[in-house]
């Protein structure tokens, strides 16, 4: 890193030096002993360096270095800056500015527009209450009859129509003579 350094200072190119350029100025220094992979290493480094900051990259693949720090201003004489602060009221730090939340921001209203948000902002004096998730009930109509709700299971084949009573089954004859039973029938 630092023969990169030395190398783009001691070329002092105005429009950045190219990574050959840099590469053939560390050779010609180092006499020879440089590892093989060397203009692999030195991409590397200068990929490294430009993204942390310690070099520019300039366009058409050229590297240079940062320009120097702004010097600091020069303090004034201290009794000029009593007198500024004997003139000044004594001012109050500003407080950084609101952190922006998740979503796309709400429209700008002009003044005097209803404020009816979109996600059930409070209106004034009344408190917001929490949103269930998923889609809002539809509004219902008080005018409309009383839901039935439906009866358990599965609807009958045919059910009759309200007010009809079912069809009595036919009873079988009854007789006096009971039922044979397996013996007798001859099934033991």
């Amino acid at each position: 890193m630092q023969m990169i350094v030395a190398a783009i200072a001691s070329l002092a190119e105005d429009n950045g030096s190219s990574q050959a350029a840099i590469s053939r100025r560390i050779e010609a220094e180092a006499r020879g002993d440089l590892p093989a992979s060397h203009p692999a290493l030195v991409a590397a480094h200068l990929a490294r360096m430009s993204a942390a900051g310690e070099l520019v990259a300039v366009a058409g693949g050229k590297y240079a270095l940062p320009p120097p720090p702004p010097a600091p201003p020069a303090p004034e004489s201290p009794i000029e800056e009593d007198d500024d602060l004997a003139d000044e009221e004594p001012t109050e730090p500003v407080p950084p500015p609101a952190k922006r939340g998740r979503g796309r921001p709400p429209k700008v209203r002009p003044p005097g527009f209803p404020s009816a948000g979109a996600r059930g902002a409070a209106v004034a004096g009344q408190p917001a209450a929490p949103r269930r998730r998923g889609r809002p009930p539809k509004p219902r109509d008080p005018l409309a009859p009383p839901k039935i709700p439906r009866p358990r299971g599965r609807p009958r084949k045919n059910p009759l129509p309200e007010g009809m009573a079912p069809r009595p089954r036919p009873v079988p004859p009854t007789s006096t003579k009971p039922r044979p039973q397996f013996a007798e029938v001859g099934f033991v």
